[in-house]
C-alpha cells in the first residue's frame, strides 16, 4: 500500500511582526524587526527589558456573542490559538461542518497559561484560597489551546498538546502529520501557542543569563551568528497550519501550498538547557528527518535555523548543518528569522513553518538581519545577509528546547 501523502493548505499567525500571515511575511521580506522595549508591564528593574510582544490585541472580534462569556475567562494563549485558527480556517477554504469525526488539532505550548497560574499564585499569597479562581486549572494547563478550539469548532479527531518547550510546535506539527499517515485523521489544525511575556518569565531566563541585555538599542538585540550575540528575545503569539492527506486535499480543490514530507526527532541527552557543544543531537535530528522524506543534503535549498542568538547554540547547530551539507554550500541558504520576531519558544517553530512555506511558495529566502560581523566560530558560508531569489524546491525548519528536544521538519514543493 502506497504512504499517504501530507500537505499544507492552510495557514495562519498572529506575531510580533503581524496578525496575519500575508502581512508577517512582508514584514520579514522587509528585514523589519518587532523587539521593543516591554510594555506589558514595567520591566524597568530587570536585566532585559525588551521582548517581542503582540501589540494592540483584542480578543473579542475572534468569538460569537454566545463564546465571550467563556472567552474571557481564557488564558492569552488560548486566544492567540483562536486568532490563529480562524485565519487558517479561513485560508484553507475548507468546511468545518464536514468530517468532523475526522479533522483533529494537535497545538502545542511550551509553558502554558503562566498570566493565569502568576494570578491565582499572587492571589493565594495576598487574600487565601478561597480567592484562588475555580477556573484556575483548567484555563492553565498547556493542553486547553486545542480543547477549546475543539469544542468551537467541534472537531472531535485526535486532539492533543505536545510540549517540549521550543521544539513544541515542530513537534505537534510532525505528530499531526503522522496521524494523517496513519489513516487516524483526514485533516489536522496543528501548531502552537505562547504568551509568557511576564515578569517572573522574563526574571527566570534573565537570572540564567539566557536573555540578551541589549535594552538600549531592541530592534538589533536579536542578533544570530554574529560575534556579538548576548542571548535570545522573548516573544509572543501563535500559529496554526492546516495539514491535510493529499487525495483529500485534491478532492476538495484546495490550494496546496507546499508538501509536509517528514519529520526528525533526537535527544542531546547532555544538559537541562545547553545543548550538546558538538550539535551531535541536532545532526541526528536533521539525518533522520532526510532520510525520512528521501532528500538527499544536496538537494536542500533553505535552512530556516533554531539560531536563537546565544554564544553556544548558535555555533552547536551551525556545526551540525556544516556536517549535515558535507562542505557543500553552493545549493543552499542558512538563516535564522529570529532576528526579526524574537523567540516565540513553544510557538516559534509553528511561525518559522510558515515562513519555511511561503519561502517555497514565493521563491524568496528571508534575509538575516543584525549580522555586523559573522562569528568566526560558525563554519557556514551560506548565511544571506540579503534576500535570496529563486527556487526553493526542499526547506528544512529546526526547532531545538530545554531538556535536549531536537526536531526537524521538512517541507517540499508539491509535485
Amino acid at each position: 500500500m502506497e504512504e499517504k501523502r501530507v500537505v499544507l493548505t492552510g495557514m495562519g499567525t498572529i506575531n510580533p511582526l503581524a496578525k496575519n500571515v500575508k502581512d508577517t511575511w512582508e514584514s520579514v521580506l522587509a528585514g523589519k524587526s518587532a523587539i521593543r522595549k516591554i510594555t506589558h508591564f514595567d520591566a524597568s528593574h530587570l536585566p532585559a527589558q525588551i521582548a517581542g510582544e503582540v501589540i494592540d490585541f483584542d480578543y473579542k472580534p475572534y468569538y460569537t456573542e454566545d463564546q465571550l462569556k467563556s472567552a474571557k475567562r481564557l488564558d492569552p494563549f488560548v486566544h492567540y490559538a483562536v486568532a490563529s485558527m480562524k485565519e487558517a480556517v479561513e485560508s484553507s477554504g475548507i468546511d468545518i461542518n464536514k468530517d468532523k469525526d475526522r479533522t483533529g488539532i494537535a497545538i502545542g505550548s511550551g509553558i502554558g497559561g503562566m498570566s493565569t497560574t502568576y494570578t491565582n499564585a499572587i492571589a493565594l499569597a495576598n487574600k487565601g484560597p478561597r480567592r484562588v479562581s475555580p477556573f484556575y486549572i483548567p484555563m492553565s494547563i498547556g493542553n486547553m489551546a486545542s480543547g477549546y478550539l475543539a469544542m468551537m469548532y467541534g472537531f472531535r479527531g485526535p486532539n492533543l498538546s505536545t510540549q517540549t518547550a521550543c521544539a513544541t510546535s515542530n513537534h505537534a506539527i510532525a505528530i499531526a502529520m503522522m496521524l494523517i499517515k496513519a489513516g487516524m485523521a483526514d485533516t489536522m489544525f496543528t501548531g502552537g501557542t505562547e504568551a509568557a511575556i511576564l515578569e517572573l518569565a522574563i526574571a527566570g531566563f534573565s537570572n540564567m543569563r539566557a536573555l540578551s541585555t541589549r535594552n538600549d538599542d531592541p530592534q538589533t538585540a536579536s542578533r544570530p551568528f554574529d560575534k556579538d550575540r548576548d542571548g535570545f528575545v522573548m516573544s509572543e503569539g501563535a500559529s496554526v497550519l492546516v495539514l491535510e492527506e493529499y487525495e483529500h486535499a485534491k478532492a476538495r480543490g484546495a490550494n496546496i501550498i507546499c508538501e509536509v514530507a517528514s519529520a526528525g526527532m533526537s535527544s542531546d541527552a547532555y544538559d537541562f538547557v545547553a545543548p550538546d557543544p558538538t550539535g551531535g543531537g541536532a545532526l541526528l535530528s536533521m539525518e533522520m528527518a532526510l532520510n525520512q522524506a528521501g532528500v538527499n543534503n544536496n538537494e536542500i535549498n533553505y535552512v530556516n535555523t533554531h539560531g536563537t542568538s546565544t554564544p553556544v547554540g548558535d555555533i552547536a547547530e551551525t556545526k551540525a548543518i556544516y556536517k549535515l551539507l558535507k562542505g557543500k554550500q553552493n545549493n543552499v541558504n542558512v538563516g535564522s528569522t529570529k532576528s526579526m520576531h524574537g523567540h516565540l519558544l513553544g510557538a516559534t517553530s509553528g511561525l518559522e513553518a510558515i515562513i519555511s512555506a511561503m519561502a517555497i511558495k514565493e521563491g524568496k529566502i528571508p534575509a538575516n538581519i543584525n549580522i555586523e560581523n559573522q562569528d568566526p566560530e560558525i563554519p557556514l558560508s551560506c548565511i544571506n545577509t540579503e534576500i535570496i531569489e529563486k527556487e526553493v524546491k526542499v526547506a528544512i525548519s529546526n526547532s531545538f528546547g530545554f531538556g535536549g528536544h531536537n526536531s526537524t521538519l521538512v517541507l517540499k514543493k508539491i509535485d
